[in-house]
């Protein structure tokens, strides 16, 4: 069996991994587990070994997997192949894409693949995870503190895990905007101050704008989106280079320098 979490958002991808290889000690009394990096061109070896032999003491393995898609071995496909078959192995996957030109058949819904998507969340769904993120943390958002902080950190899950961290050390249940204020949360003027400067019309004053909005790590997909809205002249132009970063020619990076310059 192989378990395939990909999609952009690590944070969710990293909590259901842990929830998986919990519930997978949980169900089996004898578990032998290992991780390998398959980045590591002699963890290859290592990993091939698990998977292939069987120990009476150990009935069920649990392979997991780092860097699959870095992994130049042209006999992994057929190695995960194999795994996939056997009934005493699980080979859990955790990674941004769903699969690689070498290793296609990852990304199929097959009897013995099960795939789960981690995409950003949008609109409600994003507001209710915030919402219930705080909760989790003792602490309970008002409309206008959750509408902000979801709009903040859209796309940036971690970045919102580090801030809801935050606002649970406030001794109050019920946060309020004035409350996230006294924290010093500032990224969304600073933000949006920023965003309108890829706008000037002086080309330095553009390129300064952006290599703040780098600095701040503010999320590349956000900018690129919120900017191509307030640029409704240039919205072909925006359109062609969304199809180059989906299909994997260009990140959101290189596209906004392109822009820029």
């Amino acid at each position: 069996m192989i378990i395939l979490l990909y999609g952009p958002d690590e944070y969710r991808r990293l909590q259901k991994k842990n929830e998986v290889i919990a519930e997978f000690k949980k169900k089996h009394t004898s578990v032998a587990l290992s991780r390998f990096d398959l980045s590591k061109e002699e963890e290859f070896a290592s990993f091939t070994e698990f998977v292939g032999s069987q120990s009476l003491f150990d009935p069920k393995k649990l392979a997991i997997l780092d860097n699959v898609f870095l992994s130049e071995e042209k006999e992994l496909q057929n190695i995960l192949k194999k795994a996939a078959k056997n009934p005493n192995v699980t080979v859990l996957v955790s990674e941004k894409n769903k699969s690689s030109e070498n290793l296609t058949f990852l990304g199929r819904e097959l009897a013995n693949i099960k795939t789960q998507p981690f995409p950003y969340l949008t609109g409600a769904k994003w507001e209710v995870f915030v919402s219930e993120l705080a909760k989790e943390n003792g602490a309970a958002l008002q409309p206008a503190a959750l509408k902000f902080l979801a709009e903040v950190y859209q796309n940036d899950t971690w970045g919102l895990v580090t801030e809801i961290q935050k606002i649970a050390l406030l001794l109050k249940k019920n946060i309020e905007l004035k409350d996230l204020e006294k924290l010093g949360l500032e990224v969304s003027p600073d933000f949006f101050g920023l965003l309108g400067g890829l706008k000037n019309q002086e080309l330095d004053k553009r390129l300064v704008s952006l290599e703040k909005l780098f600095l701040l790590n503010a999320p590349m997909f956000k900018v690129f989106n919120m900017i191509a809205y307030q640029l409704p002249d240039k919205l072909g132009q925006m359109a062609k280079y969304d199809v180059l970063v989906k299909s994997g020619k260009l990140d959101y990076e290189e596209v906004l320098v392109d822009l820029v310059i």
